[in-house]
C-alpha cells in the first residue's frame, strides 16, 4: 500500500482578470492580519506593468477562500499584496504606465489609465490576467488551526525573503505578547469580526509620536517589545533580537488568535504607565507635528535609556508638573552633552556610546551613568525631587483603625450631603484611601487616610479632593 498522507487543503488553479481587483476589491483581502503593509515604489509597479503587457512569466498569486457566512465568502490574499495593490492602484490613476512601453505603442508610454484610448482599455480590461492558485478547505476565518495553515503558508512562501526578525514575529497571530505588541505599537489593525484590514489604530500609543523613528520595518513594534522585556524582567533584562523572537514563541497558545489578555499582566500595565508619563513629559515639544517626532529621539539605545529613567522615577518618585519640566530639561541636556562630548575628557559620555548594545550588562552601565547625570543635574540646579512612600497599601490594622474612625461612612458622600443611610459602606466594599495620593507623594499613614466608597476612590484617582 502506497504511502500518502492525507492534505489539509486543496489547490484549484484559477485566472483572474486583473481589473477585478479593482471593480471589486471588497472581495479581496490584500493584507491578512498575519502580514505587514508594504508599498512598492513607483518604479516597480512600473516594472510589474510593463511585463502584464508584454505577457511576460509573473509568478503566480496564492489565495486563501475564505467563508464568512453560509452565503458568502472573500478571497485572502496568502501572497501577493503587492502585485494585487500595484493593479489597483493603476487603475485608480495614482501613477502612469512606464516610458518602456513606448516600443509597443506610442499611445501607452506615460500614460495614466483614465488617458487610455478605448481599444487599449479594453485589452487591459479583458485580457490582463493574472494566474492563481486558491486554497480551499482552511475556509474558517475564526477556526484555530485554520488561521494557523494560512500563517504557516505565507510564512514558508516568505523564506527567501528578506522578512526582519520582528516581521517574522508579525506572523505569529497565537502569541499574546505579539498580539498585544501589536495592538499598542502598530500603525494598522484588523477587524476579525469583519474579516478586513483597518488602515489605522486608534489604539497604537502616543507615545511612538515622539520617535524620530518610522515603522517603516516595525521599530515601533520591536520598542514595544523590548520595553516588555524590561518590565518582565524587573529592570535590566536582554534585549536582544533573539530573546524578543523566544519572548514572542513562547507566549504562543491554542486559541491565541484575537486573544489581547496579556494587556492585564503586571508587565504589560507597567509599560502602559510608563510610555504614558513619558509622552505627557514631551507631548508639549513644538518640535512636533504630524510629520515630526523629536530629533533628540532618533536613536534607539539613548531612547531606551530614556525609558529606563523615566521608570525609576515614575515608581520612586513625585512627577508633579514642575519635576517633568526638569526630567525634559535634563533630556535634551544629556543629548547635547552626548553628542558633542570630547572623547579624553568625558569618560561617562565615552562608557554611554560604547554600551550601544542590547545585552543586559549595556543597559545597566547605560542606566547608571545617565541616573548619576540626572541627580548630579538636580543638584547642581538646586532642584529636590520629592520620593514617594514606598508602602503603598495601609496594614490590616490600619484598614480596621480608618474604617472605625470613620464609622463606616463614606467620607466624600458626607461631604455631598448625602444622609447616614446612604454614605454607609460595608467593610467588604469601603476602600482605604490616601488624602494627599501617593503619586503626589501621599505618605501611608493614619494622618493621610480616610474612608471612601468604591466609587468615590476610583473616581477621585490622582486628585487631591
Amino acid at each position: 500500500m502506497a504511502f500518502n498522507p492525507k492534505s489539509e487543503y486543496i489547490i484549484t488553479p484559477k485566472e483572474i482578470s486583473i481589473k477585478d481587483f479593482f471593480d471589486y476589491s471588497e472581495d479581496y483581502v490584500t493584507r491578512p492580519p498575519y502580514q505587514r503593509k508594504a508599498v512598492w515604489k513607483q518604479k516597480k509597479k512600473q516594472a510589474l506593468m510593463d511585463s502584464l503587457f508584454r505577457r511576460y512569466y509573473i509568478p503566480k498569486l496564492v489565495v486563501r477562500e475564505v467563508r464568512l457566512d453560509d452565503s458568502t465568502t472573500v478571497f485572502e490574499i496568502v501572497d501577493g499584496q503587492q502585485r494585487i495593490t500595484t493593479v489597483q492602484d493603476f487603475f485608480d490613476n495614482k501613477y502612469k504606465l512606464p516610458k518602456s512601453l513606448a516600443d509597443l505603442s506610442n499611445d501607452l508610454a506615460g500614460k495614466y489609465y483614465k488617458d487610455l484610448g478605448t481599444d487599449v482599455r479594453k485589452f487591459i480590461d479583458k485580457s490582463l490576467k493574472y494566474q492563481a492558485d486558491v486554497i480551499k478547505n482552511i475556509d474558517e476565518p475564526q477556526h484555530v488551526e485554520h488561521q494557523i495553515i494560512a500563517t504557516e503558508i505565507f510564512w514558508r512562501l516568505q523564506q527567501g525573503e528578506t522578512l526582519n526578525y520582528m516581521e517574522v514575529a508579525h506572523a505569529q497571530l497565537s502569541s499574546l505578547t505579539r498580539n498585544f505588541i501589536v495592538k499598542y505599537a502598530d500603525d494598522l489593525t484588523f477587524d476579525y469580526d469583519k474579516y478586513e484590514p483597518v488602515d489605522s489604530n486608534p489604539d497604537k500609543m502616543p507615545f511612538f509620536e515622539l520617535l524620530n523613528v518610522d515603522n517603516d520595518r516595525m521599530k515601533h513594534l520591536q520598542f514595544m517589545a523590548r520595553f516588555l522585556l524590561i518590565e518582565k524582567n524587573g529592570g535590566y533584562a536582554d534585549l536582544s533580537d533573539k530573546k524578543i523572537t523566544e519572548f514572542i514563541e513562547d507566549s504562543k497558545t491554542t486559541n491565541g488568535i484575537g486573544d489581547y489578555s496579556y494587556e492585564n499582566t503586571h508587565e504589560a500595565i507597567a509599560v502602559r504607565k510608563n510610555l504614558k508619563t513619558f509622552y505627557d513629559i514631551f507631548k508639549d515639544d513644538p518640535m512636533l507635528d504630524e510629520s515630526n517626532g523629536i530629533r533628540e529621539f532618533s536613536v534607539e539605545y539613548f531612547i531606551i535609556s530614556c525609558y529606563m529613567l523615566i521608570r525609576h522615577l515614575r515608581m520612586h518618585y513625585v512627577l508633579d508638573e514642575e519635576t517633568k519640566n526638569v526630567v525634559r530639561e535634563f533630556i535634551y541636556a544629556f543629548h547635547t552633552r552626548w553628542k558633542t562630548y570630547e572623547e579624553a575628557e568625558d569618560t561617562d559620555m565615552l562608557t554611554f556610546s560604547n554600551r550601544r548594545q542590547q545585552g543586559e550588562n549595556d543597559l545597566e552601565a547605560r542606566d547608571r551613568i545617565m541616573r548619576q547625570v540626572f541627580f548630579e543635574y538636580l543638584r547642581d540646579n538646586d532642584f529636590e525631587i520629592k520620593e514617594k512612600d514606598e508602602n503603598r497599601v495601609f496594614s490590616e490594622l490600619q484598614r480596621i483603625i480608618i474604617y472605625r474612625k470613620g464609622k463606616g461612612l463614606c467620607q466624600e458622600c458626607l461631604r455631598e450631603g448625602k444622609p447616614e443611610k446612604e454614605a454607609r459602606v460595608s467593610w467588604s466594599n469601603y476602600q482605604a484611601d490616601h488624602v494627599i495620593p501617593h503619586a503626589k507623594g501621599g505618605q501611608t499613614t493614619l494622618e493621610n487616610a480616610e474612608l471612601l466608597c468604591a466609587h468615590h476612590n476610583q473616581s477621585k484617582g490622582a486628585k487631591v479632593i
